[in-house]
């Protein structure tokens, strides 16, 4: 997972200065730096604890996602040139979300599993 999360730290960040290069709109790259600042910090936490790093990575996919979502309705009609950029951050975030929920039923049913067999003993 920490992998992932450095792959997309670094994309997001990418993106941010490809957007800002292209529409010089300096919004979107300060977005782009918190939220991909904010997963490479957030790999980095996960050396320390595991859990804390890739659940604080989770709920920033989440935030991310619910604020690039607008953009995805964005793509069809009258666009901003924005709109690209922030559907791609959406899918980028909805990765790492999914990847998040899927490492912690992973980690749930494995601490499930270890639990019955410790009573059976």
């Amino acid at each position: 997972m920490r992998p992932l999360l450095v792959i997309a730290g670094l994309a997001t960040t990418g993106l941010g200065f490809a957007a800002d290069a292209k529409l010089d709109d300096p919004a979107l790259l300060q977005g782009a730096l918190t939220l991909g600042g904010g997963w490479l910090i957030c790999a980095a936490f996960s050396l320390y604890s595991k859990w804390h790093g890739l659940v604080g990575a989770g709920i920033l996919a989440l935030l991310a996602g619910a604020r690039c979502a607008p953009a995805l309705f964005g793509l069809f009609g009258d666009a901003p040139q924005a709109a690209p950029y922030q559907a791609a951050a959406f899918g980028i975030s909805g990765v790492v979300l999914v990847a998040t929920v899927r490492s912690l039923l992973r980690e749930r049913a494995r601490r499930e599993r270890e639990r019955l067999l410790a009573g059976d003993e």
